[in-house]
C-alpha cells in the first residue's frame, strides 16, 4: 500500500506536525487541511505491507497521526490493535413525520430562515436537460470551487443527469432571476437525499440573502407534501466543528455513521472508514483533538473524540440523544491509542 507523509508546521507557530497517509483517498486532503491550516503536497514514501503498517518496528511510518483505509473484513483487526475507526463522512437524517416547526427550533436555524424570507424566493421544479446543465456549470461547479477550493469534491455530470431522471431539481427565482438550486435523489419509498446545492456563480453574496436556508425548506416543505418520511440532508466531514455538519445540526437532523451494504449482489460503503493511530503522546495530535474533535465508529454507533476541548452549542443535542463525549486525556494511556 503507497505511504505519504505530510509534515509542516502547526497554526500555532510553536511546534510541527506529521500525518501519515496510507492508500489514496480524496478525503485526505481535508485533515491536512485541518491540522496545519492549508494545503501541503504529500510527500511519497514508498509502498508498505499490512504487516508493516501494522507493526510498531518500522520507523518509516512514525508519525502524530497515522490513517489507513478500511474495509469490513481489516476493522476489527486495526481495531483490535487499538486503532480508531473513523467514517470518512456522517450523514444527517431528518424525521419527516414531525412537523417543520418543531424540527427548525434553534437560533441558528430560524435566523436565516428570516433573512430568506425577506427576499421572498419563488420556487419551480426543472425537468429539462438544459436547466440541469446550467445548475451544474453556472451554479454547483462555482459553488464547490469557491467553498471548497482544493478539497472539493465534483460531481461527474453523468451522475447528475442519472439523479435527476428519477429526482427534482427545485430552482429558486428572484424576481426574473434564477439564482440557485438543490438537486435531491430519491433513494426509496420514504426516504429523499439532498444530491448537490449550488448558487449563481458560486457568489457568497446569496449566502447573505438566506438562499441556503431558502432552498433547505422548501426542500423539506416539497418532501412532506410528497410523504416522503426521511430526509436525508447529505454527507459532511466526520469533524465535530465541520461547518457543512453544524449547519445542518442547526435543523434538527440527526447524524448516522456510513452503511456498509449488499445492493446487487455488490457491496455499498465498504470505503467509507479509514483507521486512525494516534500519537497522544505527541503535541500536535493534543493541539489536533482540542482544536478538531473528531467522530469514530464504535460497536456501529458514533462518538466523539477529543483532547480537553468543550461540547460545541450546535453539537449539545447529539450527545443528549446518546452520541458519547470522550476525553482522551482522561483515559490516563499517553501511548499511541
Amino acid at each position: 500500500m503507497p505511504a505519504y507523509r505530510v509534515r509542516s508546521e502547526l497554526p500555532d507557530g510553536k511546534s510541527e506536525g506529521s500525518i501519515l497517509y496510507l492508500g489514496d483517498r480524496p478525503q485526505y486532503a481535508s485533515w491536512t487541511h485541518k491540522l496545519f491550516g492549508h494545503a501541503i503536497e504529500p510527500a511519497f514514501l514508498g509502498n508498505f505491507s499490512l504487516f508493516q503498517i501494522l507493526g510498531e518496528r518500522t520507523p518509516a511510518l512514525a508519525a502524530d497521526i497515522t490513517l489507513c483505509p478500511l474495509n469490513p473484513w481489516t476493522m476489527p483487526l486495526f481495531a483490535k490493535r487499538g486503532w480508531h475507526v473513523m467514517p470518512l463522512f456522517v450523514n444527517c437524517l431528518i424525521d419527516l413525520r414531525k412537523p417543520i416547526n418543531e424540527l427548525i427550533t434553534s437560533k441558528g436555524a430560524n435566523h436565516p430562515m428570516r433573512v430568506a424570507r425577506r427576499f421572498d424566493y419563488r420556487f419551480e421544479n426543472k425537468k429539462s436537460d438544459q436547466a440541469l446543465h446550467e445548475f451544474f456549470q453556472q451554479m454547483l461547479i462555482p459553488t464547490v470551487q469557491n467553498r471548497h477550493e482544493e478539497r472539493g469534491f465534483f460531481s461527474k455530470w453523468e451522475d447528475i443527469q442519472h439523479i435527476h431522471q428519477n429526482g427534482v431539481l427545485i430552482a429558486a427565482h428572484l424576481d426574473d432571476e434564477w439564482v440557485g438550486a438543490i438537486l435531491l435523489a430519491i433513494e426509496g419509498a420514504n426516504s429523499i437525499r439532498i444530491a448537490n446545492l449550488g448558487w449563481r456563480n458560486g457568489d457568497d453574496a446569496w449566502l447573505k440573502k438566506g438562499i441556503v436556508a431558502a432552498l433547505y425548506y422548501r426542500s423539506l416543505t416539497w418532501a412532506q407534501e410528497n410523504e416522503f418520511t426521511e430526509f436525508n440532508m447529505g454527507s459532511s466531514s466526520a469533524f465535530v466543528k465541520d461547518g457543512p455538519l453544524n449547519f445542518k445540526l442547526k435543523w434538527g437532523a440527526t447524524m448516522v455513521p456510513p452503511e456498509v451494504r449488499f445492493v446487487d449482489g455488490q457491496i455499498e460503503g465498504s470505503r467509507s472508514f479509514v483507521g486512525a493511530k494516534l500519537d497522544l503522546g505527541s503535541a500536535a495530535s493534543q493541539s489536533f483533538l482540542a482544536s478538531t474533535p473528531l467522530l469514530e465508529c464504535t460497536e456501529g454507533r458514533l462518538r466523539a473524540i477529543s483532547w480537553n476541548a468543550e461540547i460545541p452549542p450546535q453539537f449539545q443535542r447529539q450527545v443528549d440523544l446518546g452520541c458519547s463525549w470522550v476525553n482522551l486525556d482522561e483515559l490516563g494511556d499517553k501511548s499511541l491509542v
